[in-house]
């Protein structure tokens, strides 16, 4: 098993993990000072980098406690082993001012009053994480919906809420 990790821009940080940590930290790439995510709007983050690794495999995207702590949430994201194209990292800024993903050059720039208009995050700072997991491989078989029924289960056919839990 490998897992091969390439920048698609410059300035792009090959990401990182601890051992006994589950994913791999990924940090936004972008040339502008900042990128502005306004609120209740998702907007694609480039993360400036490609992978590659076995078929077995899919890296899942997750938000960070760091950023779910902050109303910033990270949508799906599923990479594929076969594709090859630059990570983007759909982001959901669930406040009620706008997002700043912002450089820090840039961030000492503002002035006080300006910088309380926005919710900012450090450009320097992981902005997800990455979960590369096993993809299961079972036998594939169709059924009449009514053997399907035939087939044990405590639930059946209950819908959202059924458990009543």
């Amino acid at each position: 098993m490998k897992l091969y990790w390439a920048k698609v821009k410059d300035g792009a940080r090959i990401p990182s993990k601890r051992r006994e940590d589950a994913g791999y930290d990924l940090y936004p790439c972008f040339e502008e000072d900042w990128l502005e995510i306004g609120p209740m709007e998702t907007r694609m983050v480039p993360m400036g980098i490609a992978s590659a690794f076995d078929p077995g495999y899919v890296m899942i995207l997750k938000e960070r406690g760091s950023t779910g702590t902050k109303g910033i949430a990270q949508r799906s994201g599923v990479i594929d082993s076969g594709y090859r194209g630059e990570y983007l990292c759909p982001v959901t800024n669930l406040n009620e001012k706008p997002l700043r993903i912002i450089k820090e050059q840039a961030q000492k720039a503002l002035d006080l009053k300006e910088a309380e208009s926005f919710l900012l995050y450090p450009y320097e700072k992981a902005l997800c994480q990455a979960i590369l997991l096993p993809v299961p491989e079972p036998e594939v078989q169709e059924l009449r919906f009514e053997d399907l029924q035939d087939i044990a289960s405590e639930r059946g056919a209950g819908r959202l809420g059924s458990s009543g839990k």
